[in-house]
């Protein structure tokens, strides 16, 4: 199945200057499977060490690794002559053996002329999370992650690619013209969501009891991960934490709430299994924004913020919802506070790597669901899928905070207005890429 991170390794590799690749994301959302694809395709010889399948790896980074070392050894056990310029190093499950990123550094200043793509689920090592963030302070390896598969891929992944180009091009006459069937496989795809496995049974014509049956197994592994990989102190707190999280959208403001999962529960008790389940890549945290300026990290408000599951289709077998509630009419556009509608948007945001907050004032009926900060743009976000006009929000928005044109991401096709422009919610990312 087509990934439009794929582009991103193609860019990667076309860098004649780029470092070695650190591959992160939930566990299942097809890392291992992509960078076998993009090693098969783009290079002659490929090395594939797992070092939770076969820990006889391991021994080859212990005792003080050495580059020179380790690269007799790599290519002793893999049976390959490794050659400059056609040969791709594949390390994935390194949180299995965090002494193999000790000899990172040492692979880049001896610049031996072959590439190298580290992947696994670095947040069950607290020793693979400290050294990778030694190797991006000193600038030794680069980052890209992995999300599950956007509206645009799902697409792709169901034979609609010349949709899919529609929206990446924002063709927004084509748009137009086949808004009703965008919207019927939109309704489809807030059901399956974006993991692999469940994009694939979708596209084989797997039944919807059939396919939440998928979802459900994969909310089962995620479960047995948290026992796996997560500190033991914390695995009840964590647990609360990802099945609460898709229940909270629902109130009112949708601000998580700790007092619904303990009484007198403390944001401070809570603040590292916020952490994990968020560097895990299962949750996204956005913080309240009270200040709208740059950069908008500084002013978050750290005791509000909303948590958003990674993938709305797992979100939605989270809470049970039925899955007729969600493919058939328009409950799942109109219903559930709006909430699948802001993770597709939030998704899109996210694979960006742009901060991102929420807007609220106290005591005031203002709120603008993402604020996103584009290089020296604010851009303010709202999700409304029903045409309204200039809402309340977005004006008072506006005249508190000048120049600060918006978007609204709804069901209808791209126009403009003074304070807004209009865009599907499919095609924020897509709209912002081509504006920015």
């Amino acid at each position: 199945m087509k990934r439009t991170a794929y582009n991103d390794l193609l860019r990667w590799k076309d860098n004649k200057f780029h470092k070695p690749l650190l591959v992160e994301g939930a566990r299942r959302v097809g890392k291992t499977y992509l960078l076998k694809e993009f090693g098969k395709a783009e290079y002659e010889k490929v090395i594939y060490f797992n070092f939770e399948e076969n820990p006889d790896y391991k021994t080859v980074f212990l005792n003080e690794p050495e580059a020179g070392r380790v690269l007799r050894e790599v290519s002793s056990l893999s049976k390959v002559d490794i050659t400059p310029g056609n040969t791709l190093l594949i390390w994935d499950e390194i949180q299995s053996c965090p002494e193999a990123l000790d000899v990172i550094a040492d692979f880049v200043e001896s610049d031996f002329g072959f590439d190298i793509i580290v992947c696994g689920f670095p947040a069950a090592s607290p020793k693979a999370e400290a050294k990778i963030e030694e190797l991006v302070r000193t600038g030794s390896i680069e980052r890209l992650r992995l999300q599950p598969f956007l509206f645009e891929e799902f697409l792709m992944a169901t034979g609609c690619d010349n949709m899919a180009g529609l929206i990446q091009s924002c063709d927004w006459g084509a748009v137009g013209s086949l808004l009703p069937k965008f919207n019927q496989h939109l309704k489809e795809f807030l059901f399956c969501g974006g993991m692999p496995q469940v994009v694939a049974a979708f596209a084989e014509g797997r039944s919807p009891m059939q396919i939440r049956a998928i979802q459900k197994d994969l909310l089962t592994a995620i479960e047995n991960d948290f026992l796996r990989f997560a500190p033991k102190r914390h695995i009840d707190e964590i647990s609360a934490i990802w099945q609460a999280a898709p229940s909270q959208l629902l109130d009112e403001n949708q601000k998580f709430n700790l007092s619904k999962l303990r009484d007198g529960a403390r944001l401070k008790d809570y603040e590292s299994s916020f952490g994990w389940l968020v560097r895990a890549g299962l949750i996204y945290k956005v913080h309240k924004l009270g200040t709208v300026s740059m950069p908008i990290e500084f002013f978050q408000d750290k005791k509000s913020f909303k948590l958003f599951p990674f993938d709305p289709g797992l979100a939605g077998a989270l809470a049970d919802f039925d899955p007729a509630r969600i493919l058939v009419g328009d409950e799942a556009f109109d219903g559930f506070n709006h909430s699948f509608l802001q993770m597709l948007v939030l998704g899109q945001i996210v694979r960006r790597g742009a901060p991102v907050c929420y807007y609220g004032l106290q005591g005031s009926t203002v709120s603008i669901d993402f604020v996103v900060q584009e290089t020296s743009r604010i851009i303010p976000v709202e999700v409304m899928p029903r045409q309204n006009g200039n809402s309340k929000s977005m004006k008072l928005f506006a005249e508190k905070n000048p120049g600060r044109k918006g978007i609204r991401a709804s069901l209808d096709n791209h126009y403009d207005r003074e304070l807004m422009a209009n865009v599907p919610v499919y095609a924020v990312g897509s709209y912002i890429s081509k504006t920015v």
